[in-house]
């Protein structure tokens, strides 16, 4: 629903020395009220998992192992269909790129949208109609010495949000 409002005939009072003059200005002055906020919501309300499976250390490059990560987006009430995306969680100390940290230190998760490697927590601009594609892909700490009990389970959480502009 779009409600404009308009208000005309404003006068405003300046003051010059010790004498008080009025001087009518007219202003037209408009905007757009939103009553009810546009709703979304992303791959149906449901938590999205990515396994990789079975990986071998020596061909982890962050582009090795790279797995799809479902996105789907339902609005109502948009006004427009440009939108921000944000992949939210710890970052990495190893890495200068921004990959999410995992429960193995020498270990990250690094992010691709439309194959172009995306930080964490570094806002992206996307449109409702086009949404991006979305990958992940395991990273390791190139300068860190790996030991025969480095290697197991590990997982890593992050929070993809998506904010109306």
């Amino acid at each position: 629903m779009k409600t404009t409002y308009y208000l005309g005939g404003l006068t405003l009072l300046m003051v010059w020395g010790s004498q008080a003059l009025a001087a009518p200005l007219a202003a037209t002055l408009s905007g757009t009220l939103v009553v009810t906020p546009p709703e979304c919501i992303l791959n149906n309300g449901g938590q999205q998992s990515v396994h990789f499976g079975d990986i071998l250390l020596t061909r982890i490059d962050g582009s090795n192992y790279k797995r799809p990560v479902p996105l789907s987006l339902t609005c109502t009430n948009l006004a427009k269909n440009g939108l921000r995306m944000t992949l939210q969680g710890d970052a990495t100390t190893f890495t200068s790129s921004g990959a999410l940290k995992t429960s193995n230190g020498k270990l990250g998760v690094a992010f691709y949208v439309n194959n172009t490697r995306q930080a964490i927590n570094q806002p992206l601009n996307m449109s409702y109609t086009a949404l991006p594609t979305l990958e992940v892909a395991p990273v390791k700490d190139t300068a860190a010495s790996y030991r025969d009990t480095d290697g197991g389970y590990f997982s890593a959480l992050a929070t993809l949000k998506v904010d109306y502009q």
